[in-house]
């Protein structure tokens, strides 16, 4: 390991070896961010505190809200309220359990807020969870959980801006009782098909969803429009890739080896770590080695960093100067990204981060009841420790870049021989542009070359949706790659083929993770 003065030549080479394929049949799309209750006023602040609670409720008018508690409203009708109420009443009490598990007893003891146990989401009833979510932004302005919401928001609005369509597409209630009471626990793939089936209708499409048939796999729609006429096939990717998850779960390891060391130091840090191999590849405690090596040679803070070929390594302190001045003016929700930012000097939204700190004092806001839980504030830290990292070795980014082609296969398995089909692929874009650029790659290779074993394929979609947690709120950006088959334009079918795409939002011919990487986009 030695030491190197600078990271420039690094990161052009990462830059100058991405092949970046120039694509024709792409539409993007953003949402303005949307602001929501991240930062709060000190109660003693009075005017400030006015100020803050006209805000929750003029945020209550704005359309996305509107829209998304139109969906609310229809899910719920069609749950039944006694369902609804003990469904609920299973998230807070689960989620207020794991709260209880995990807030230090005693301020001097470091809180991990992102250990294994402590991650936030109801495994056991998906939908439920979502529903919860929705409602708040409503009802109860102070509970949220942003990495989860700003997933589920943009759907629910989607749906809501067009619920009189949507109320009326033949078969809909049999895909609500099985999004709201089926046994797959899957409201991610069903809420896709939704979105889908509105889309198709907004094209002048006739659109029935097929019921599921117990004996043999079938088509998601049946779509006529004159003459013509498609089965449609609806696929989503899991959020995350199985590599990702035990590439965390890697880092996790090493993380544990190094947060001892950084609390022994007695001072808070933020380290910023760039893995240049599979992290597995590396030795449980590279990290604290690292650390233990730029403490020895003095390079905190200097632009100094630790550079071998495993890794680079920056470590730097933490101001809490400023850290405590902006915790005289506020308190921060708990687990944000505006947390994360007081520590890490910023945010990147598709970044890698952990954090660890002892807190001051942390509040639930709102009414103590049986439906407030994740309304937690935090006022204050004695000490914090926060990591970015990430890896850039090529293997690692070719595993994260999951392709389509497993799903595209199931597609058209399930697709009849007797009739044309439209094939919509779904799938998050979390890791950044990087990943993407490979993905995109291996999707154009895979759609391009597929044995659709004489199908009728006539067209294939691909809708890449990227939720991002911003500091003051999130957006959602779409983009959508089109694929027409057998002398077919897929814009002919499909004009407009944007998902979650509202009023009056501009349309680009781009890919929205080549705006992120050359910042050609400007909110």
């Amino acid at each position: 390991m030695h030491l190197a003065f600078t990271l420039i030549n690094f990161m052009s080479q990462i830059s100058a070896n991405l092949v970046k394929r120039k694509i024709k049949n792409i539409k993007v799309r953003r949402d303005v961010k949307r602001k929501r209750a991240r930062k709060m006023f000190m109660a003693n602040e009075d005017q400030e505190w006015e100020v803050f609670i006209r805000f929750l409720e003029e945020r209550r008018k704005e359309e996305w809200v509107v829209s998304a508690k139109k969906t609310l409203d229809w899910f719920l009708e069609h749950m039944g309220e006694d369902n609804w109420v003990r469904r609920k009443r299973a998230v807070v009490q689960y989620f207020r359990q794991q709260q209880s598990n995990h807030i230090p007893s005693s301020p001097a003891r470091a809180l991990d807020i992102e250990d294994e146990n402590a991650r936030v989401a109801f495994n056991k009833d998906w939908i439920a969870w979502y529903l919860y979510l929705v409602e708040s932004v409503y009802f109860r302005p102070y509970v949220d959980e942003p990495s989860q919401s700003a997933r589920i928001y943009p759907f629910f609005s989607a749906i809501g801006r067009y619920i009189d369509i949507a109320t009326n597409i033949e078969g809909i209630d049999g895909k609500l009782d099985e999004l709201l009471e089926g046994k797959e626990n899957q409201p991610d793939s069903l809420l896709f098909e939704i979105v889908t089936a509105i889309m198709y209708q907004r094209n002048g499409w006739t659109v029935k969803f097929i019921p599921e048939d117990a004996n043999s796999k079938t088509p998601d729609l049946f779509v006529s429009r004159g003459n013509e006429s498609f089965y449609v096939e609806c696929k989503r990717q899991s959020k995350v890739t199985e590599y990702s998850e035990n590439e965390r779960k890697e880092w996790r390891k090493r993380w544990a080896k190094l947060a001892p060391i950084m609390i022994a130091n007695k001072t808070s840090i933020f380290v910023d770590v760039t893995f240049k191999v599979e992290i597995s590849q590396t030795s449980e405690d590279i990290l604290a080695k690292a650390f233990s090596a730029i403490i020895h040679k003095g390079c905190i803070d200097n632009g100094v960093y630790l550079e071998s070929d495993e890794l680079i390594f920056k470590a730097s302190y933490i101001d809490m100067g400023l850290v405590d001045e902006h915790f005289d003016k506020y308190q921060v929700r708990w687990n944000s990204p505006q947390m994360i930012a007081l520590f890490a000097g910023g945010y990147d939204s598709s970044g890698s981060y952990t954090q660890l700190h002892s807190p001051k004092g942390i509040n639930a806001i709102g009414p103590d009841d049986d439906e407030h839980v994740l309304n937690l504030f935090c006022e204050g830290v004695h000490a914090a420790y926060c990591a970015k990292w990430e890896c850039v070795a090529d293997e690692s980014i070719n595993k994260k870049a999951k392709d389509v082609r497993k799903l595209l296969s199931k597609a058209v398995n399930q697709a009849p021989k007797s009739h044309p089909t439209i094939v919509h692929i779904g799938y998050e874009t979390l890791h950044g542009p990087i990943v993407e650029y490979s993905r995109a790659n291996k999707i154009y290779s895979s759609i391009e070359n597929f044995d659709y074993k004489r199908k009728d394929i006539r067209a294939v979609y691909c809708h890449a949706i990227q939720p991002s947690n911003q500091i003051e709120g999130f957006e959602c950006a779409e983009t959508t790659m089109r694929f027409g088959r057998i002398g077919v334009n897929p814009e002919d079918i499909l004009p407009h083929d944007l998902l979650l795409d509202e009023p009056g939002m501009e349309t680009r011919n781009d890919t929205h993770w080549n705006e992120d990487f050359t910042g050609s986009y400007k909110s």
